[in-house]
């Protein structure tokens, strides 16, 4: 039997399909639209060496709150399965099993806390400062790691503490070196600074700590060293970097260099930074827990040269390592560099240069394996971890994200000259780096993978290469099996006009030529995904 609607049902039937309809089509226009989602892989981990008798606690994960790293932001409360956990159990570093998998906002963190509670309900639950990018993509891991206590001698419980906190898998990789005690922490032994006063390392934690291996009667390396930490104040100065970088110098010969002899050393080389020193045994502590091998005396090969400090002879002549360490601002050293740095002539003061023997002054021309710009490079990615340096600074000819890009020129290794506004109507990425770079190996990489995957999109990009010449340049990109060809800024003009504080760097320009996303240090492929289409729209 065939239905007939009567005609005021259809109306209302009409009219209210017509109300749906126009109700979806608002609630499509007036509600926000939902923010991309990510995975986070959260993994835990108990540093090791365990104490002796190491307390096995009970713990049950029950929370995490994010921190999103945009100004004025409030934490972010996740939803996590209650999970057990027995530590240390099974969980000590290389160990990072994973705690469970939670679904978040797809955006930047400053810090994470993840909430552990006993079985008698104590909580653990720190916040932990961090620079984390969770991609839309793939998953994202965040490892929280944990310091387990030993229980006292009369049985008392042993407690948990969190350590930190790493997000990223570089990150995460670095906190398992962390905790498995693979990477070198600075020492916090008593020293004394050339006041008399006695000082601790630790005082600069939250900043990052170069610290220089030195002594006064040295006239070969130590001074081309100075003359390189000098420029590095300079560079700092220059990137309004000077209050997140502390650089000390720390003697290897504590019998002679006393605090009236580096008041003396410190004022006739003008160096603004503390000179330190302390006891023997102090010393040999400090360059010990940092694996440098002690001073060795030999007898001079001929008159003993006078100590210009004492106005006596020098008594033995001191072999010495010379080291520079770069240290985080959590107190781990991330890298070092080793022997003395390549400087041009005019850059060394004339009190320094004038300081060098002969010998000092023929390493000073052969140069050595480091440069105040490399060290600035060594230098930017650790701030940019660590949430405080994330940009080129808006100063001195530096870029801006919504400005204009300078338009530059320069020589390519594949012959002829590219300039950037040859690319017009093209989004171009301009990749900053050396052959120096410890971090523009990976990124290069990446980059010459972008360059691939966007080029029947119109992406051009650009390979600036600091301060190298066609042959040094062409070798390591040849090495990597980039075909690329690079564009040799030989004097360092590109990159200073773009105030480029340290390698690599990487500008996202879009086809009228405005700047788009500024990213230093490494580029991850979170990064691409989304600073590429931005230029390419």
């Amino acid at each position: 039997m065939s239905r007939v609607f009567r005609p005021r049902y259809l109306a209302v039937f009409v009219a209210a399909v017509l109300i749906v309809a126009l109700g979806v089509s608002v609630g499509l226009l007036v509600l926000p639209k939902s923010s991309p989602q990510g995975k986070l892989l959260v993994l835990l981990t108990v540093d090791a060496p365990l104490p002796q008798h190491a307390a096995t606690l009970r713990e049950r994960a029950v929370g995490l709150r994010l921190l999103p790293s945009a100004q004025h932001s409030s934490w972010l409360s996740v939803t996590v399965p209650a999970t057990e956990v027995a530590l240390p159990g099974d969980w000590t570093a290389p160990n990072s099993d994973s705690l469970f998998l939670a679904t978040v906002p797809a955006q930047g963190y400053s810090a994470a806390e993840l909430e552990l509670r006993t079985t008698s309900g104590t909580p653990a639950d720190d916040s932990q400062k961090l620079v984390m990018n969770v991609a839309k993509t793939g998953l994202t891991p965040l490892l929280f790691t944990f310091r387990v206590t030993a229980t006292g001698a009369s049985g008392a419980a042993g407690t948990v503490a969190e350590a930190a906190a790493y997000g990223g898998h570089d990150q995460v990789n670095f906190g398992l070196d962390v905790a498995q005690g693979k990477v070198m922490s600075l020492p916090t032994v008593p020293l004394v600074n050339q006041a008399g006063q006695t000082v601790s390392l630790d005082q600069y934690r939250g900043k990052v700590v170069i610290v220089a291996s030195f002594l006064t009667e040295c006239q070969e390396t130590c001074p081309l060293v100075a003359a390189a930490l000098l420029q590095l104040q300079h560079l700092l100065d220059q990137q309004h970097l000077q209050s997140q970088v502390q650089i000390v110098e720390v003697t290897q010969d504590p019998a002679d260099d006393t605090p009236a002899i580096l008041t003396k050393y410190q004022k006739y080389f003008s160096l603004p930074w503390p000179l330190l020193t302390g006891t023997a045994a102090n010393i040999n502590a400090f360059w010990s827990q940092l694996k440098v091998p002690p001073i060795q005396s030999e007898a001079w090969n001929g008159p003993a040269p006078i100590d210009m400090f004492t106005g006596q002879k020098e008594p033995a002549n001191l072999i010495h390592a010379s080291v520079v360490d770069v240290v985080n601002p959590q107190g781990y050293v991330v890298s070092e560099l080793e022997d003395q740095p390549t400087l041009s002539t005019s850059s060394i003061p004339p009190i320094i240069y004038k300081y060098l023997d002969a010998q000092g002054q023929q390493e000073e021309k052969a140069g050595g394996s480091w440069t105040p710009e490399s060290l600035v490079g060594e230098i930017t990615p650790v701030l940019e971890r660590s949430g405080t340096y994330t940009k080129l600074p808006d100063a001195g000819g530096a870029v801006a994200v919504g400005k204009p890009a300078p338009d530059f020129s320069l020589t390519s290794s594949a012959g002829g000259s590219v300039s950037l506004s040859q690319q017009a109507g093209h989004p171009v990425l301009i990749d900053f780096w050396a052959t120096w770079c410890t971090n523009c190996q990976a990124d290069m990489k990446l980059v010459a993978a972008t360059a691939k995957q966007y080029r029947s999109q119109g992406l051009r990009v650009l390979l600036v290469d600091f301060e190298e010449d066609r042959s040094t340049a062409v070798k390591f990109l040849k090495g990597l099996g980039i075909d690329l060809p690079a564009l040799l800024d030989r004097n360092g003009q590109v990159a200073q006009e773009y105030g480029v504080p340290g390698l690599p760097v990487a500008v996202f320009v879009n086809g009228v030529g405005k700047v788009t996303a500024i990213q230093l240090g490494q580029l991850d492929q979170a990064e691409v995904d989304h600073d590429v289409p931005t230029a390419l729209g």
